[in-house]
Formats: C-alpha cells, structure tokens, sequence
C-alpha cells in the first residue's frame, strides 16, 4: 500500500532544532510543556492535510495555488511579500540553526578540537554539493543517522527514571511556567515547519499524480495518521529525556552538555552517538530546507519546473549562503537555534491563514465543516501565542 508524502514532513522537522530546542524545554521545565508537543503535532497534522489536499485534489503546489488566488496587483504583492517573509526568510533561518547544529554535532564529538568556523564553512560545501548533484545515497545515509539517534530517545524514555505521572500531568494538562512562552513558541515552530507546507503540496502533486483525486487524499491521510505522531512521539521522548537529567539538577549552556541525555542506552557511546546524529540531523534539513525555499518562490512567480533553472538554483543558494554567513557569527547554537523556530513559530499563523482560506476556495472535495474549524482553531491559537510572545518582546524592550 502507497502511503504518500508525509514522510518528507517527519524528515524535514526532526533536525537539530527538534532535538536542541525539545531537550532544553524538558531540562528547563521538566514534563511542564509536553502539552504543546501534543497540540502541535495535531496542528502539524491538520494543516499538512490542508496543503496535501491542495496538491492532490487541485492538483497545485502552495506557491501555484496562492498565485491563482490573487488577481488584483495590491493582492497580488501582498501574497509575494508573505511568501518572501515565511518562506525565504524562514528557511534562511532554519538553515543558520542547521548548519551551527551541525557542527556542534561535530564539536561534540571531537570535543571541540576543531575550529567551528572551518566546521560550518565544509559542512555548507557538503550540503550545497548535494544540492547540485542530486547526491541522494549521501541523503539517505544521513537520514538513517538521523532515525538511529531517533530510536535512541524513545529508548531512553522507556529505560530512563521518567515519572510519568508528572508526564501524564504534562501532557493533558496546558501551562505557560514562568519564562516558557518563547520556548512554547520555538517547541511550536519547530513542528508545524512552516517551510514545510510549501514542501508537502508540492511533493503530493508529483507523487499522486494519475491517482484518482479522492481516493489519493484518503491514502495520503492514512500515511499521516502513521508518520505524523511518530514525529511526535520522537520529539516527546527528546522532551522526556531532558526532563529526566532536569531531575539532577544539571544546567545547560552547550550543546555537548545534552549528550548524557542517551546514557541510559549507549552508555560510554552516548556522546558519539548523540554528536552524529546532531550532524546527520543538521545536514539533512540543511538540504531540505533550501529545496523547500526554491519550490515554494519557483510555483508563485510560475518559474520553469525545471530544478536545474538558474532562478531555482539562486533561490537555494541564496538560502544556503545566507545560513553560512549567520552562522559564521558566533554565537552560542542553542540560542540561534532556538531563535530560528521562535521566528517560525511567530510567522506560522499568516501561513496557515492563507493554506485555510485555499483550502476554503478548492471545489474538488467537501470538507466536513468540523475539520476546517480545527483548522482555525490552531491558526487562532498559534497566533494568540504569537501575539503574547510579541507583546512580551514589547515589554522587555522596556516599551
């Protein structure tokens, strides 16, 4: 049985800002926040079944179906400049936390021996190679890194001293702990991938096309009932895990500091272990992301579908350059990490607006009333969030 696309949406977001970001929440606030992995996996679910439909029943890429929405020159800019803030500037965003996680996988294993900057400069060359070549077994390669380290955390919660009444609490139970909304923000971002919407519409239309719409969607749907809450429940245990060295009363301030989170499984590997998973993680969504910029500007400015195309090309090198030189800054790589899926968190709502208003104006299926009100029930919510976390902004600012 073909179980479509969503695949490409649990690859895409569990990278190095999924393990940073979910591993602080649990040592900052224990099992506190594990309710926003919940409501963020499900809104991850609904909107991504928004734009799957969109590639499938109107048989149009994101970027494709906002461009046939707007016909007015006022609209029409408006919806070029949305693009060009959530996606381009997204994506530039995740590839700095991309590259620095990547490295500090390196940095990690080698115990810091190696100049970061050099480390950051090589890995952007290996990630702008694969690009240009189509080097697909390095890919996967890396994705298998990625699911090994995966497996290791859901081993650790099953293994580690988790108090799962606590966890239980956490889960079904909504708290904002004092200093967590930027946290819940990023642990929101780094989830609903808004880079990924453009990404799963546009990979739906060519994996479903020639299916019969209707019965392609209820496939697709089935494929993310399946892999959507693996995502989730990877992210979860990463949560889980850091809440159990919360326990211990460690502080982190480094990314080498989370290595011990996979003791209770790998023992004496666990720093190697964690270190090249960081780094498969890393290049991984290094490569996606890029691609996931080009594909979403190519359909909304009706480029050639041509991946070789020089505008194509621009876009994702433009992405990727951009990554290389923020990263290159300095700074610590749980805060530009963390940074980046708050900035996601905070763009997510205009994006997910405009997927429900396409979805609204589609022809090909009705959709039940209920489900579309899920889906603004999460915009509402995500931008209610976003909105406290900008006024808190304000308030520190001294405003």
């Amino acid at each position: 049985m073909k179980f479509g696309t969503s695949s490409l949406v649990v690859a895409a977001f569990v990278g190095p800002g999924t393990v940073l970001t979910c591993a602080t929440a649990g040592v900052d606030f224990g099992y506190s926040l594990a309710w926003v992995l919940l409501f963020a996996t499900a809104a991850t679910f609904v909107l991504q079944s928004f734009t799957a439909g969109t590639g499938i029943l109107a048989g149009k890429g994101l970027g494709e179906a906002m461009r046939e929405a707007t016909h007015r020159p006022a609209g029409r800019m408006v919806v070029y400049g949305l693009v060009v803030l959530g996606l381009w500037i997204g994506t530039a965003a995740f590839e700095t936390g991309n590259l620095v996680g990547a490295a500090a996988g390196i940095e990690t294993v080698f115990e810091g021996r190696i100049g970061r900057g050099w480390v950051i400069g090589g890995l952007a060359l290996v990630a702008g190679l694969v690009l240009l070549l189509n080097l697909r077994v390095l890919t996967q390669v890396l994705a298998g890194l990625v699911a090994l380290m995966s497996v290791l955390f859901i081993a650790t919660m099953l293994l580690a001293p988790v108090d799962w009444g606590a966890a239980a609490r956490g889960l079904l139970t909504p708290s904002l702990p004092a200093g967590s909304l930027v946290k819940v923000i990023a642990l929101i971002g780094t989830t609903v991938v808004t880079y990924n919407l453009f990404l799963h519409a546009s990979a739906a239309k060519r994996y479903w096309a020639g299916e019969k719409p209707e019965r392609a969607w209820r496939r697709e749907l089935t494929g993310m009932a399946v892999f959507l809450p693996a995502g989730g429940v990877i992210s979860l245990a990463i949560v889980m895990a850091g809440a159990t060295l919360s326990r211990t009363g460690a502080e982190v301030s480094a990314v080498a500091e989370l290595a011990p989170l996979l003791e209770p499984v790998a023992g004496s590997a666990a720093r190697a272990l964690f270190g090249l998973g960081l780094l498969a993680a890393g290049v991984t969504s290094a490569v996606t992301a890029p691609l996931a910029a080009a594909a979403g500007i190519r359909e909304i400015f009706d480029w050639p579908d041509d991946p070789r195309h020089w505008r194509y090309r621009a876009v994702w090198l433009s992405v990727l350059l951009t990554g290389l030189v923020f990263g290159l800054l300095g700074r610590n790589p749980l805060e530009i990490i963390i940074a980046a899926q708050a900035a996601n968190g905070l763009l997510l709502p205009f994006i997910a607006g405009f997927v429900l208003y396409i979805t609204a104006r589609q022809h090909a299926v009705t959709l039940p009333r209920w489900y579309v009100g899920i889906g603004v029930l999460v915009t509402v919510v995500c931008a209610g969030l976003g909105a406290r976390t900008l006024w808190w902004v304000w308030t520190q600012l001294g405003f």
